[in-house]
C-alpha cells in the first residue's frame, strides 16, 4: 500500500521571477517574442502595424478524462502515474494550501480513507497536535455525493483541516484530499471554493 501515499505534501515557498519575452507568438510563420500583459507593436511590412496584448484568465480548467475542475490560473496542477492504474493529480498554492486528486481505475478507495487521514496526520500527531476527526461530506453541483472524513489538527493558535473523501464507480474511484491552515484562510479559501463549486466527475 505504500505506492498509495507516494506523494510529498511539503510545499517549498518559492519566488517568481519575470523575466521578459516569456512568449512567442506566430504571424504568418514569423515568430514574436512578448511579454505576458505587456503591449507588443508587430510590424506587418508594407508600412502596417498592430498592437498584440497576450493576457490570462484568472480562473482556468484542468481536465482528465474522468474528472474535470476550476483554479487560479496562477497555479500550475501536477499529474503523476503511480502505476497499477492509480494517477495523482495536485494543485497547491505556495503556502501548503492543497488539492489533490488520485484516481483509482481498478479499485474503489472508499476503504482507504481512515489510512489515508493517518499517513495525513502522522507527523502532527508526533509534534503534539491534538487530532479531531468526523464524518464529512460534499455534494457536487451535478448532485453528486462524496462521502468521507475531515481531520482538524490544532496546537496553540494553529489549526490545520484536512479532508479526504471519496467516490465511487465501477470498480473504480476517485480519492480527493484537501488541506488548508488557519492562517491562509482569507488568502487561499478561493481555491478551495473554486475546486468545489466546479468540480465535474465523469468516472463512471
Amino acid at each position: 500500500m505504500k505506492l498509495i501515499f507516494a506523494f510529498v505534501l511539503t510545499i517549498v515557498s518559492f519566488v517568481q521571477f519575470s523575466f521578459a519575452a516569456n512568449y512567442v507568438i506566430s504571424i504568418d510563420g514569423k515568430e514574436h517574442e512578448i511579454d505576458l500583459g505587456a503591449p507588443k507593436v508587430i510590424d506587418l511590412g508594407d508600412g502596417q502595424n498592430i498592437t498584440v496584448v497576450i493576457t490570462q484568465k484568472e480562473v482556468v480548467t484542468y481536465s482528465t478524462e474522468n474528472f474535470s475542475f476550476d483554479h487560479p490560473s496562477k497555479l500550475t496542477p501536477s499529474r503523476t502515474d503511480l502505476g497499477n492504474g492509480i494517477y495523482q493529480n495536485m494543485v497547491a498554492s505556495p503556502r501548503g494550501t492543497l488539492v489533490l486528486i488520485q484516481e483509482y481505475t481498478s479499485l474503489d478507495p472508499s476503504a482507504l480513507v481512515d489510512m489515508m487521514l493517518n499517513e495525513l496526520t502522522k507527523e502532527e500527531k508526533k509534534y503534539g497536535y491534538k487530532i479531531t476527526v468526523s464524518p464529512s461530506y460534499k455534494i457536487l453541483a451535478d448532485g453528486k455525493k462524496l462521502n468521507g472524513k475531515s481531520a482538524t489538527a490544532t496546537y496553540r493558535s494553529d489549526e490545520n483541516i484536512k479532508n479526504v473523501l471519496t467516490f465511487k464507480g465501477n470498480d473504480a474511484g476517485l480519492l480527493i484530499v484537501t488541506q488548508i491552515d488557519s492562517s491562509n484562510f482569507e488568502v487561499d479559501t478561493v481555491l478551495l471554493e473554486t475546486f468545489w463549486k466546479s468540480l465535474t466527475i465523469n468516472m463512471q
